[in-house]
């Protein structure tokens, strides 16, 4: 049994098929699976669309409500009309998807208790987790005196990773005990805290009958629409910050309708779960059978494996069965890839005799193009290694070498050839190689230990992107790479078309962090001047980069490339902490400026924005509505959008906004007028053309009438002459920038320009 045992682990497909099995049985009972599958179903989701029952009837407290109320929110007074009309047109049961706890004031708070105990067992209020809590518990109850004469129900759901699912129990703990969710009392299924269930996502959110709670209370609905049916009453008003991204559908929609899909989804019947077990014995035991040289499954094969797992769940859902398969995609892709990857290796008659690893030639006769880059990594001191040792030490070497190389890039067939080692890296960015070489250097510096001894190395690497040639004809031009790296003493150099551009921006961002540090990254601030009271009012902090050997570089060209890898943060914030700190000194020194700083589309996205500003304001002591960001039109945005709901956040704040180059983008009169910025800033190359060009003109008064009719400030860029700016104020611009004023200038610059303006004004 045991020599058996020593025979199968002996061979390599064997050795892959179990780490294989170890991946997806780890993913599945681990749960690191969840994301994967949410993914998967949410996109069989749109496929599997369909209305809902109509048996549960929304009604919204949303924008129209609270404006015809003129209030931020709705009074225990307007819950208990509305619980009157309602069951006067014959509601059945009403389910408010939100709590009543400390709100109200005493003699609202009696009327509604009055009308909840006309309607006993009819009316149900929530229960929430408070700020921070964690776990099915909803410690956040209605107080005594409405719990008193309504039932009281758990508003709770569980998000996935990354929000890419929500779960829903049939019960909650709270300080009052055991309570139902809200879509277990409604359906009348029973189940406990420990059970959670996934609501049917692929009913139509815009199938759920909804009115609004204004027209309810004004009588102004079709009793029809709500006799005998059950009512949730839910938040729906962009100002109550319920509004969620319901899975798999495009748009979204109030909390309410969560409780609304998963209460229909209990009343229909949940599905039989099979889990993630039985796909991934199945594909286990189709792999297994086709394990053997020549003999594992092909590419048709392999894509047909996948197709068949991948279309399973979208037809065992139409017969109320639920299984899940990530962890059997995992177990296929691991083990199959790395099958034929072995399969293409012992298949080739090139073998490197010194170290049994394919040899270079093998790739010389590889005549099929790759989208991968070829990588050549030459050792500088190989010949001299394996001259001081015994004949058997190349293999042991290049073995080290090889162990080391698949530490980050496991699925690499790796080619010998003397002190050459060549690969074509699973790793599609050169950035990423970048970075994945640096950390390999870093690990080989330590040495490697052969026979006992510990062997020194030092390696230089070429890299070829020409995906457009064969590999055959790549290889020449990745080996010429790596020994031009030895010879200009670089860790690595790029082999392609632009070989020299694309170096340059390799190793650009690497550079970047340094460069901010040791100052070669500054700020230039470019004035702007109020032409209603003749004097200069703000600046604008733009980024600058002065490169020790290269001079300046070009902000279009830093900017871009760190947006592309997502460092852009890091940039934004030297430049924002950099205007906060000059705006707080220039009102020491008695002048009130607003400095303006432009936000990267990108980073409208990430979450921690807010934060980030307001601790820099904080620790300089600057009031936010000093600070104006800038924000490209660049995207379409609607009021649902992150990035909209990002910027109302920003403005609530205190921050002010500004609309950057209008006319170029997207921007349209909807979008000027629903956009919560302060300021519009004409594009220059509209201002430039003006006195040339009279479309132009009549663009440019068209803007400032505009912006204006909306109570926006109008500022225009690219004042360059003095015949623009009398053409500017003429027709009633507010701002202006540009060179006539001032080019962009380093704050020391930008003081003796504002003292001197200030003393033009005094004299």
């Amino acid at each position: 049994m045991l020599d058996r045992l020593r025979q199968l682990w002996a061979s390599a497909r064997f050795r892959i098929v179990f780490w294989a099995t170890l991946s997806g049985l780890f993913l599945g009972v681990s749960g690191l699976s969840i994301p994967i599958e949410d993914v998967l179903r949410n996109m069989r989701i749109p496929l599997q669309l369909h209305d809902s029952d109509g048996e549960i009837v929304m009604v919204l407290q949303d924008g129209r409500t609270l404006d015809e109320l003129s209030a931020i929110d709705v009074s225990r007074a307007n819950d208990a009309d509305l619980i009157e009309h309602l069951m006067a047109a014959g509601a059945n049961r009403i389910f408010y998807d939100r709590t009543f706890a400390g709100q109200g004031d005493s003699e609202e708070s009696a009327k509604l208790i009055r009308t909840l105990g006309r309607f006993p067992g009819r009316v149900f209020i929530g229960a929430m987790p408070g700020s921070g809590q964690t776990g099915n518990f909803s410690n956040k109850i209605p107080d005594a005196q409405f719990r008193e004469k309504a039932g009281v129900i758990s508003l709770l759901g569980l998000h996935h990773p990354f929000n890419l699912g929500v779960e829903m129990p049939f019960a909650s703990n709270s300080p009052m005990g055991q309570i139902p969710s809200l879509a277990a009392e409604l359906s009348g299924v029973k189940g406990g805290t420990e059970t959670l269930f996934s609501p049917d996502w692929s009913i139509r959110v815009s199938s759920i009958p909804s009115v609004s709670y204004i027209d309810v209370l004004k009588d102004e609905f079709n009793p029809a629409e709500v006799r005998g049916k059950d009512i949730i009453v839910a938040p729906a008003a962009v100002d109550y910050n319920d509004i969620h991204k319901i899975p798999g559908q495009f748009g979204t929609a109030p909390g309410g309708y969560f409780q609304a899909m998963a209460a229909e989804t209990l009343k229909r019947g949940l599905p039989t779960n099979l889990g993630w077990l039985p796909a991934l014995l199945l594909v286990l035991v189709i792999v297994v059978s086709g394990l053997g040289r020549g003999r594992s499954l092909d590419v048709i094969r392999f894509s047909g494996l996948v197709i068949v797992l991948v279309a399973a769940p979208f037809f065992l859902d139409m017969v109320g069965v639920r299984i899940e398969i990530a962890p059997a995609l995992m177990f296929a892709f691991v083990a199959v890839l790395r099958i034929r990857n072995l399969d293409r290796v012992e298949i080739a008659s090139e073998t490197n005799t010194g170290s049994g690893l394919p040899s270079v030639q093998a790739l010389r006769n590889v005549n099929e193009k790759s989208s991968r880059i070829l990588v050549a990594l030459k050792i500088r001191n190989y010949g001299a290694i394996i001259g001081s040792f015994a004949e058997t030490v190349e293999a042991q070497v290049a073995t080290e070498i090889v162990r080391r190389i698949r530490i980050s890039d496991d699925t690499a067939t790796v080619y010998h050839e003397g002190g050459m080692f060549m690969w074509l890296s699973s790793l599609r960015s050169s950035f990423d190689l970048f970075e994945n070489l640096e950390g390999l250097h870093r690990i080989v510096q330590n040495g490697i230990q052969v026979g006992g001894l510990d062997i020194d190395l030092s390696f230089n690497c070429g890299l070829d992107s020409d995906f457009d040639r064969p590999v055959a004809g790549r290889v020449a031009g990745a080996m010429q790479s790596a020994e031009e790296a030895v010879r200009n003493d670089e860790l690595v150099y790029q082999h392609d078309v632009h070989k020299q551009e694309a170096q340059w921006e390799i190793s650009l961002l690497t550079s970047l962090d340094r460069a901010i540090d040791n100052g070669e990254v500054w700020v230039a601030y470019q004035p702007k001047f109020d032409m209603r009271m003749n004097r200069i009012c703000g600046a604008e902090a733009l980024v600058r980069w002065t490169h020790p050997e290269r001079g300046p570089i070009s902000p279009d060209k830093f900017i871009r490339i760190a947006e592309e890898f997502h460092r852009i943060e890091r940039i934004t914030r030297f430049v924002v902490n950099d205007a906060v700190r000059c705006a707080v000194e220039m009102g020491r020194l008695g002048f009130e400026m607003t400095m303006s700083v432009n936000i990267s589309a990108q980073l409208l996205r990430n979450p921690g924005l807010p934060g980030m500003i307001s601790e820099i304001l904080a620790t300089h002591g600057l009031s936010p509505d000093r600070l104006i960001l800038e924000i490209t039109e660049t995207d379409r945005l609607d009021r649902s959008s992150r990035t909209f709901q990002m910027l109302q956040r920003l403005v609530q704040s205190g921050l002010r906004l500004s609309i950057d180059d209008f006319g170029t983008g997207n921007a349209t009169i909807d979008y000027l007028r629903y956009l919560p910025a302060s300021e519009v800033k004409i594009d220059k190359s509209f201002v430039f053309s003006m006195e040339t060009n009279k479309e132009d003109m009549v663009l440019v008064q068209s803007i400032i009438d505009m912006a204006h009719s909306l109570d926006r400030t109008v500022v225009a860029e690219g004042v360059e002459t003095a015949t623009a700016m009398d053409l500017l104020r003429e027709r009633g611009c507010d701002i202006a920038q540009g060179y006539y004023i001032s080019r962009p200038v380093a704050f020391r610059d930008l003081v003796e320009t504002v003292s001197k303006d200030a003393g033009r004004m005094a004299g």
